[in-house]
């Protein structure tokens, strides 16, 4: 199979053999970004505008604040907190003049206000989330290029794990958009038998897992069921919890 460099990322993500192909594309591709918003990047003046302007979501910042550069993190807080501060007097100022014109007596008006609508675009925006998003789109577009073309690459697939349910919709969402009747009939076909294949797998592993806690099985082996609660929590809901 030819690798070009926009598959590379695809291919070694599949050679780790992960519950979730996309899950494991998705965990070093947010590293990656952290990485690099954290480091010289903070001070380019684009990325900046763009960090100013909408911050990050919650998981973000914890993720930014753990990882101990906390130079870089204040300096684009700063700016970000000037930028936050300066948008919501102009727009609390509006709402406080505008708001004996829009309501009659007695009535509650059904506008939202604009602060509000600014507080919730702010608190449901996130500069890494953003990027993540951009650059999965683009692993979407590679895995279905290699899924038509690459007979190997669609080997690995369907000796694979499967994927997390949401990544599972994700596919099959776009498989309708990008595949003829034919080959999507052939796709949901082969990705229903092997997603099938490993949630009966991990069923027995869970109810393995279960039966050790019996002190009946104690002295039994644990077989594959040792790590199957972190496996299972990340079929499920796409979450990476340690062991």
């Amino acid at each position: 199979m030819k690798e070009e460099l926009y598959t590379i990322p695809v291919n070694e993500a599949i050679e780790q053999d992960g519950e979730c192909l996309l899950c494991t594309l998705n965990k070093k591709l947010e590293s990656d970004i952290l990485n690099y918003i954290l480091g010289p990047s903070y001070m380019e003046e684009d990325i900046r505008g763009e960090t100013d302007k909408i911050g990050f979501c919650r998981e973000h910042y914890r993720q930014m604040y753990a990882a101990q550069n906390r130079l870089g993190v204040a300096l684009m807080i700063d700016t970000h907190l000037k930028n936050l501060r300066s948008d919501l007097k102009s727009l609390l100022d509006g709402d406080k003049t505008s708001s004996g014109r829009r309501r009659g007596l007695f009535k509650k008006s059904s506008e939202v206000p604009e602060s509000a609508e600014y507080l919730h675009n702010i608190e449901s925006s996130c500069y890494a989330c953003n990027r993540m998003k951009l650059r999965m789109n683009s692993y979407i577009d590679t895995f279905f290029y290699l899924w038509k073309r690459e007979q190997e690459f669609r080997g690995k697939v369907l000796n694979s794990k499967g994927f997390c349910i949401s990544h599972l919709r994700m596919l099959i969402d776009e498989a309708r958009k990008r595949l003829s009747d034919d080959k999507y009939a052939e796709f949901i076909k082969s990705v229903s038998e092997i997603q099938l294949k490993n949630l009966e797998e991990l069923e027995k592993d869970i109810d393995w897992f279960i039966q050790k806690f019996d002190y009946r099985f104690k002295d039994e082996p644990w077989k594959n069921s040792k790590d199957a609660l972190p496996r299972a929590i990340l079929k499920l809901s796409g979450l990476e919890v340690d062991e």
